[in-house]
C-alpha cells in the first residue's frame, strides 16, 4: 500500500490520469476438496504453522468428509490472507479520489494461465478470481476513451 501512495502521489504532481485501484491478493478461495490438511507432529500445541515435523493427512480428512458430509466437499473455502487497515485500498482510492475498481482474490489457476499464455477467463470460467477479474476489465473498458479507426465505416454503421 505504501508504494501505491506513493505512485498516486506522484501520478497526482505530474498530473498522469489514473484509472482506479485493484485491491490484488484481496484474498483465498479454494474449494475445500482442492485444500490440504496436515496434522501438527510437533507435540505443540501451536498448529497455525506447517513445519518439517507436520503430516499430511488430506487424504483422511478428504474420504472423512466424503463419506460423513460430501456437500461439503463442493463448498469454497476463503480466508483472508493480508487483512487491510485504515480503510484499506478502498479507504486510500477514497483518500485520493481514484475509482475502487474491486478485489481481485488469490487464485492460483489465474497464474496457471499466465505461464501457459493462455486466456484465463476461457481456460477456467468457474474459477475465483473469474467473475471479479472480468468486473474490473468492464470498469476499465468504460473508463478507457475509445478511439475509432475508421471513421467513414462508423458513419456508415449510424445510417443504417
Amino acid at each position: 500500500m505504501a508504494d501505491v501512495r506513493k505512485e498516486l502521489n506522484f501520478c497526482k504532481k505530474t498530473s498522469v490520469p489514473v484509472l482506479g485501484i485493484v485491491e490484488n491478493m484481496s484474498g483465498l478461495q479454494m474449494r475445500v476438496s482442492d485444500l490440504s490438511f496436515f496434522r501438527d507432529g510437533s507435540g505443540s500445541d501451536n498448529g497455525d504453522t506447517i513445519t518439517s515435523n507436520s503430516n499430511d493427512c488430506t487424504n483422511d480428512v478428504l474420504a472423512l468428509l466424503k463419506e460423513k458430509c460430501p456437500e461439503v466437499l463442493s463448498m469454497v473455502a476463503a480466508t483472508d490472507v493480508f487483512p487491510s487497515s485504515g480503510g484499506g485500498p478502498r479507504g486510500m482510492a477514497e483518500k485520493f479520489n481514484v475509482p475502487y475498481l474491486g478485489k481481485l482474490p488469490l487464485d492460483p489457476n489465474l497464474l496457471k494461465a499466465c505461464e501457459e499464455g493462455t486466456s484465463f477467463v476461457d481456460k477456467y470460467p468457474s474459477s475465483p478470481a473469474t467473475s471479479p477479474l472480468n468486473n474490473i476489465v468492464d470498469k476499465l473498458i468504460l473508463a478507457l476513451p475509445v478511439e475509432d479507426g475508421d471513421e467513414e465505416e462508423n458513419d456508415a454503421m449510424k445510417t443504417d
